[in-house]
Order: structure tokens, then sequence, then C-alpha cells
């Protein structure tokens, strides 16, 4: 996979959930100063992920890195909790995504109708394999960038930049201690990990894991700062879907009043991507954990119990909640894992 592809793989997988409620977690911990927050949490992940990956110096990924230095039931013990992490950091999107396009563009159609959709197009993605995927990503994820320059543009009238202050919001308690918790947004960077075989040298995935951290911190203030700034505090806090909303300012011309629709299209291609990307990283997981001989016999059956599994809310606010717990589970474990496998590869290293 070329550093490029590998990079842009890493930014969606990040930046498809700054499209969901997490601006709303960062208002809601830290109102005003969210997008302080965000600097924050972007400096603070691309440390421990520096800190962490100097440590490496082969091309294998973090479950054959265990099992190799400790033994198989401490590699299955691993993939087990990188599956874990896998599984419910899928779960968000799964479950909001038919949700979201019911709200904004299919009011008449059933979510379970999306979701099969969603389930299907995520089989067919995950059976073309992550290089295919990566590739097609690379190709999209230009097109999103410049969506969102237009989106800045756009809604510049409706900014105010009093809606900042005061500068500290809740307090430098709740930006800075609190305020870890931001952290999840980057709890995606353990495909990394999962993915270093597929990388050309250990050098250039680092680079392309600080590109991605940096890239997607930057989405991230941006998405903070444009919802901040149209919505006061605590006014901000009542809308589930953040960018959504700000996209409803939107009115080119009365030809083109729906801007939020183009929102969905572009945010749909990017829950697809996502969900082919994890099934197939699920699937290899499973595949590495176990010692089986092929994958693809395991992408169906994942899917099915994706989303099963990611049905069981009955509304998007139950998904909502289920997403702020996923989250307060996943983003410790996930970057736990690789520091610990560092320490094991560094303790265990032959001299």
């Amino acid at each position: 996979m070329e550093k490029k592809e590998f990079s842009s793989l890493l930014i969606t997988l990040m930046s498809a959930k700054l499209l969901l409620s997490y601006p709303l977690r960062l208002v809601k911990n830290s109102g005003p100063a969210a997008w302080i927050q965000v600097i924050f949490v972007t400096l603070l992940a691309l440390l421990i992920f520096r800190m962490t990956v100097s440590f490496y110096e082969r091309k294998i990924n973090i479950i054959d890195l265990i099992k190799s230095r400790l033994g198989k039931t401490a590699g299955v013990a691993a993939g087990l909790i990188v599956f874990g992490i896998l599984f419910l950091n899928m779960m968000s999107i799964t479950r909001i995504f038919p949700e979201s396009v019911q709200i904004v563009l299919l009011q008449n159609t059933e979510s379970d109708v999306t979701a099969a959709v969603f389930a299907l197009t995520i089989l067919i993605g995950a059976y073309l394999g992550i290089e295919a995927l990566a590739r097609i990503n690379y190709i999209f994820l230009p097109i999103c960038g410049i969506l969102l320059i237009v989106f800045v543009a756009l809604l510049f009238p409706y900014y105010d930049i009093s809606n900042l202050m005061p500068i500290l919001g809740t307090g430098a308690f709740d930006v800075f201690v609190k305020g870890i918790n931001g952290l999840s947004i980057f709890s995606d960077i353990i495909v990394l990990n999962i993915l270093l075989a597929y990388s050309k040298n250990i050098n250039e995935a680092r680079d392309c894991g600080t590109r991605a951290i940096i890239i997607s911190g930057a989405v991230a203030l941006i998405t903070t700062l444009i919802y901040s700034l149209i919505y006061p505090y605590p006014t901000s806090e009542k809308f589930i879907l953040p960018m959504y909303q700000v996209t409803r300012m939107i009115h080119l011309t009365s030809f083109f009043n729906r801007f939020e629709a183009v929102f969905q299209f572009i945010w749909s291609i990017l829950a697809f991507l996502y969900g082919a990307v994890y099934i197939y990283l699920l699937c290899f997981v499973w595949q590495t954990t176990f010692g089986l001989k092929y994958l693809k016999p395991l992408i169906f059956p994942m899917v099915l119990l994706i989303m099963n599994c990611a049905m069981i809310p009955e509304s998007i606010m139950e998904a909502d909640m289920f997403e702020g717990i996923f989250n307060a589970i996943t983003y410790p474990a996930a970057f736990l894992m690789p520091i610990i496998a560092a320490v094991i590869e560094k303790k265990t290293r032959q001299p």
C-alpha cells in the first residue's frame, strides 16, 4: 500500500465520526472552549503516538508481535481485545447511519431498508480487499476536503466570534482534565498497528500515523469551530447531529436550498468506506488471532453480526448514549494496547 493511500485511509477512519456527534460531545464538555479541547487532545494523541511507535522496529501487526514474544495464549487474548475495540468503534457508525439518512433525505423510507443497503455495500467493499478500498478512498478524500472548504466559506456570514467567549468555556479543568476523553476520536489509530505489514517500512508507517492525526485534528478543529461560531452555548448542546444542523443554514438560491443533502451524500460515502474497511479489519484480526487460512468466508457472518448488534438501540438518542459509553471504553484500550506491545517488544528484544 502506498504511503499516500495509507495516510488517507487513516484520515477517513478518524474523520468520519467528526460528522456525527463528536463536536456535540466537546461542546457538552467544554462549552465555548471546545475548539481549545480539540487542539489539546490532538497534541496529546500526537505525543502518545510518537512515543509509542519509537519502540517499534519491525513491520509486524500488534497481534503477531505479542504472539511471537509471549506465546499463542497471550496473542489470542490481545487479538480478542483488538477485535472488541474495532467492533465497538464500528457500532456507532452502523447504527446512526440509517437514522441520519432517514432524517436528512428519505423521511418516508424505513431505516431497516437503509440499513440493508448499508450492509450490502460494506459487504461488497470488504470483498474487494483493503488495498482496493485504500485506492478508492484516496480518490474520494480530496473531494471531501474541497467540500469542507466550500462549507467554511458559505457559512461565513453566520459566524459570531462572541460565541467563543469566555475563552476557557466551562473552565480549565473541563478542557484539560475531563477533556482528555476527546481522545476517543483518535482511537482508530490502532488500525495502523494492525496494518503495519501493508506499509513499505516502519518509518513510513510512523509518518502516515503522524500525518493522519494532524490532518484529522485539523478537520476536528474546523468542524468544532464552525459549530461553535454559529450556535452559542448552551444552545449548541441541543442538536444530535451538529454538522447536519450547520449545513441546513446554507441557502445558495431558491433552486438550491437543501445543502444538507450534499452533506449527507458525502458522509454516506465516508460511512460506506469506513464500514467496508472495518469489516475487513475485523475479519483480518479474527483470522490472525486464530490462525485461520482464509479471510473472505468470515465477511458475510461478520456483517450479519455487526448489523444485528448495531440495531439493539431502539432510537438515535439511545444509539448516541451507547456511543458515549463505547468511546469511554475504546479510546483508552486503543492507546494502551500499542504501548503495551511496544514495551513487550523492547523488553523481550534480543541484544
